[in-house]
């Protein structure tokens, strides 16, 4: 019978066990898909614009996020190559590292330009340069990449640049982009809620699959009955 009772609840624990794995894969499954797509910025990583955009010596390639843009925060991530006749790829040349690259996005409707310098300080893959902007106004915008040689900088071998780089030869790429309001964290706050059910998931799951406590020898042997050691009474 005390075989049967252990038997019957192995079984209920293991099935347990195999209920309460299942939830937890699945709020593991839902939490990535609502997870902030954020991580992924400042690395290239984003929403394609440009792909291999032929520009004088250089081939271009230009991202931005978030994704869906939005008012207070938009990112623009340039990649620049060295232009290989031929090349239908654009990634046959060296990465160009020390170029002049400034960012200059305009709002259609009022004519607000913002203008910020694109480089690697802030994007965790240094092959790229990122400019970083805050944007007031939703709707239509036109977003400018100007490219230059890097001795053209402000500060460089003077404040007007070189005069052996040729400056006035500025490189320009572009495209529109939308900006949305800025919505409620929806995402963000699904995935803080799953981030808690998976925990306390984790913790049952801990808690359900934990052996019995053994118990013990039948009180040591119901304290030894004097009757069964010698008759003695």
């Amino acid at each position: 019978m005390q075989a049967r009772c252990l038997q019957l609840q192995t079984q209920e624990m293991l099935k347990t066990s195999r209920v309460l794995q299942l939830t937890i894969s699945t709020l593991a499954l839902l939490f990535t898909a609502v997870s902030p797509s954020r991580l992924l910025a400042h690395a290239g990583v984003g929403i394609q614009h440009l792909n291999n955009v032929l520009a004088g010596p250089y081939r271009v390639f230009v991202w931005s996020d978030p994704e869906p843009p939005t008012v207070g925060e938009y990112h623009v991530t340039v990649a620049l190559t060295e232009n290989i006749e031929g090349d239908a790829t654009g990634l046959a040349g060296a990465p160009i590292l020390d170029a002049f690259v400034t960012v200059e996005i305009i709002h259609a409707a009022s004519g607000v330009t913002l203008t910020a310098r694109a480089t690697h300080d802030d994007a965790l893959n240094k092959l790229f340069y990122e400019a970083s902007f805050e944007p007031e106004k939703r709707g239509d915008w036109s977003v400018q990449v100007r490219i230059a040689p890097g001795a053209c900088a402000p500060g460089e071998r003077g404040d007007g640049g070189s005069q052996a780089a040729d400056c006035d030869n500025v490189q320009v790429v572009g495209y529109a982009d939308e900006i949305l309001p800025k919505a409620f964290p929806w995402r963000a706050l699904f995935g803080g809620l799953l981030s808690i059910l998976l925990f306390l998931g984790a913790a049952l799951l801990y808690w359900k699959t934990q052996p019995p406590a053994a118990p013990a020898e039948n009180r040591d042997n119901k304290e030894r009955d004097p009757a069964l050691e010698g008759g003695r009474s």
